[in-house]
């Protein structure tokens, strides 16, 4: 005999089971729905998110671009300090003897502050420096250049022009200096004047 509570084999048992196979497959389906159901929105930022990354990214490259010049400048006003002093020093005594060999080691040593200075800003000037910097200083680099090699040729009549152009050069980038960082001292940076005009210079060129 079976026991109560015990279902004996026949239809009803067999649709109960496929009830449960039935109910449990369209659990799954549910399941399955909602894990493949796509989420609505899009992508795109809002306008007013762009034009604030647009304006962030912008303030930092023209910070980056500032930064440049500031470096630029201060290079610059430094080496400029070391060029004048041995410029100067050179130009007092050849004023005073009118003779390069008299002036002994002094052209070399005006020579190589040029040379030093130079070689300084020049790593300075990069594809990105604010061209109001760069600009005036490559001219004052080939102002530097002109007067190292009118040293170096021993010229004294020459040397004027020379001298006084690269001074004008000079207080050219200082002006545009002045917007990026402040200016040194004048006295440290202000060449004295070029060599006289008599007597005649000892030899042609000289």
């Amino acid at each position: 005999m079976l026991g109560t509570g015990e279902a004996t084999p026949g239809r009803t048992g067999h649709r109960g089971v496929r009830a449960k196979v039935t109910v449990g497959m369209a659990f799954g389906g549910i399941m399955l729905s909602a894990c493949t159901s796509t989420v609505g929105g899009t992508g795109v930022p809002a306008p007013g998110e762009v034009a604030v990354y647009r304006s962030e990214v912008s303030a930092s490259a023209v910070a980056q671009v500032r930064a440049e010049g500031v470096e630029l400048c201060r290079e610059s006003m430094s080496s400029m300090v070391v060029m004048v002093r041995g410029y100067n020093t050179f130009i007092k005594r050849l004023n005073t003897t009118h003779s390069y060999p008299e002036v002994g080691d002094l052209a070399d040593k005006a020579r190589a502050s040029l040379i030093a200075g130079a070689d300084q800003i020049r790593p300075k000037i990069t594809e990105t420096s604010p061209p109001e910097v760069a600009t005036p200083a490559r001219t004052f680099l080939d102002a530097t250049a002109r007067l190292e090699n009118a040293i170096r040729k021993e010229q004294r009549t020459e040397l004027n022009p020379v001298a006084g152009q690269w001074t004008r050069d000079k207080a050219r980038l200082l002006e545009v200096c002045g917007g990026f960082t402040p200016l040194p001292a004048a006295s440290s940076a202000t060449p004295r004047s070029s060599v006289t005009t008599s007597p005649a210079p000892t030899s042609p060129g000289r």
